[in-house]
């Protein structure tokens, strides 16, 4: 709902009140207040059949029993594809909330190798092979997930 120019600061002062600056933890919890998530994961769980959620609470399954048993495995295309979007969302980012050289991100040590000019052109173009392969591989390992999600989406019984 609000751009992230608006929300910057009241973030920053968060993951500094919490003790988090330069630390790994500051670039990945705010990746959980992404509301894709929470939208995807809402959309996909309105298109499970009732009649399968109502037969395990007649069979005598307390609510916790049927989250967990029955209603997550239904929904397992829906959240490897929201684990998917979400590593590729954090590998791409550059942290405002790391300075030192030892927590610097690819993406952020790709830009440094590119501020060097075309002498560094092979080292860049390494880093960004590197960059591309690893989502890539992660996505083809679980296209299947993926492909399911996408064909499941919009069907109610």
């Amino acid at each position: 709902m609000f751009s992230s120019a608006v929300t910057s600061v009241p973030s920053y002062i968060i993951i500094t009140k919490l003790g988090l600056l330069d630390n790994y933890l500051a670039v990945i919890l705010p990746a959980f207040q992404s509301t894709l998530g929470l939208y995807l994961m809402k959309q996909f769980m309105e298109t499970l059949p009732d009649s399968v959620l109502e037969s395990a609470r007649i069979d005598g399954a307390h609510e916790v029993y049927v989250f967990w048993k029955i209603a997550m495995p239904m929904v397992k295309p829906a959240y490897i594809t929201l684990i998917i979007l979400m590593f590729q969302n954090l590998w791409n980012i550059i942290s405002p909330y790391t300075y030192s050289e030892q927590m610097k991100t690819l993406p952020q040590a790709l830009s440094q190798i590119l501020a060097g000019g075309i002498a560094r052109t092979g080292a860049s173009s390494a880093v960004s092979l590197l960059m591309m392969s690893v989502p890539l591989l992660f996505f083809i390992f679980s296209q299947s997930q993926v492909i399911e999600t996408m064909s499941t989406s919009g069907m109610k019984d």
